[in-house]
């Protein structure tokens, strides 16, 4: 009885010590999920269609964790107060975002939201030329940055591009070129040619010789 007693004993050690490596096993082949993400984003100006790109130097950008088909930014002026409006029901707002983010003038993608949830709404503000852009974004598992960039152009009226709205609250102001004018070139003066070769005068007619006078006859 007692060796039966034993070899149960035994079996229970060996199938927990299994389970145990099992879960030890699994734990170190399957990472937590994560939807920490740092989104990055480099941001772009044009004022006037045509000139060079110009990045942008005066920036906000923070996140709300809700789903831009049930959110909005009601107005320029709560874009820059940080507030959004319900489209269900406009008497509810938020004004105090989950995420704000970092804005860095020297780095290649000047802002960086630090996001944790797996649906956000984006928002850049760019205080310089008065527009704004906003967007949904779902964060993927386990992608610890993103790189994105973000053209604002002046020169139109609202419009969508790669996954963002672009909002011009001002769309008949026309903003001053940001990119330096090419100077204009000098004309280039004109070669002198080569000088005429001055006429050679007519040479003077050779005076006629008078006939000699008739000797009268008899002389």
């Amino acid at each position: 009885m007692n060796r039966l007693k034993m070899n149960a004993y035994r079996y229970i050690s060996c199938m927990t010590a299994a389970a145990a490596a099992i879960a030890l096993l699994s734990t170190s082949c399957f990472k937590k999920e994560s939807y920490d993400t740092l989104f990055r984003i480099a941001v772009y100006n044009q004022n006037v269609s045509g000139e060079p790109l110009t990045r942008a130097t005066d920036l906000e950008s923070y996140a709300f964790y809700v789903d831009t088909n049930l959110w909005r930014i009601a107005s320029w002026e709560d874009a820059l107060a940080h507030v959004i409006t319900d489209k269900r029901n406009p008497s509810v707002r938020l004004s105090v975002p989950d995420v704000v983010g970092v804005f860095d003038a020297e780095a290649d993608f000047q802002v960086a939201l630090p996001l944790t949830a797996p649906l956000s709404m984006l928002v850049v503000v760019d205080k310089a030329n008065s527009m704004y852009a906003y967007r949904k974004y779902e964060s993927p598992i386990n992608l610890p940055e993103i790189f994105a960039q973000l053209h604002m152009y002046a020169w139109r009226k609202t419009y969508n591009a790669n996954g963002w709205r672009i909002v011009n609250p001002l769309p008949d102001v026309e903003r001053p070129p940001l990119a330096p004018a090419e100077p204009d070139q000098p004309e280039t003066p004109e070669e002198p040619g080569d000088p005429e070769t001055p006429e050679t005068p007519d040479k003077p007619e050779t005076p006629e010789i008078p006939d000699e006078p008739e000797t009268p006859a008899g002389i």
